[in-house]
């Protein structure tokens, strides 16, 4: 549920191993315009959808891990290509550009971190990856499978 108060800025609170605690992406106006926000600590990504914008996710309830990929798309520098994979060779991927993604430690290539997917407020986590993979590319989509498992 997006409640439109676009005073409060996209802020962010999270523990000590870097899981997101609490975040006002769901009260801000952003929550109405963009259709997902990508966060990034430590070794945890957490993907915020609005209510009503996640009918998407149904392709990927068979994926095993998540490879994010770094590059240039329609012109624009530092999208990241989010590759769901499973045991198809039919990929599902989103695009989110450089406004939807908040970095607070520096990323780096390889198998890292876990990846959350909380649809209308941070409560209601639906989807959890544990293998996520990180690399850089020029231009996306860039939608190759990583070689190696984690």
């Amino acid at each position: 549920m997006c409640k439109q108060l676009s005073l409060l800025p996209l802020m962010n609170q999270y523990d000590k191993e870097g899981f997101i605690r609490d975040t006002t992406y769901f009260e801000i106006e952003a929550c109405g315009t963009e259709p997902y926000h990508l966060v990034f600590n430590i070794n945890t990504y957490s993907l915020f959808i609005p209510d009503g914008k996640s009918d998407w996710l149904v392709e990927t309830v068979e994926a095993e891990s998540v490879i994010i990929t770094k590059g240039s798309y329609n012109g624009k520098d530092n999208c990241l290509e989010l590759m769901f994979a499973d045991n198809t060779k039919t990929l599902f991927t989103i695009i989110v550009s450089e406004e939807q993604f908040t970095c607070e430690s520096p990323l780096k290539e390889g198998w890292n971190g876990e990846l959350y997917i909380f649809v209308g407020s941070i409560r209601n986590c639906i989807q959890k990856f544990e293998n996520v993979y990180y690399r850089v590319a020029n231009n996306l989509p860039f939608g190759r499978p990583v070689e190696q498992s984690p």
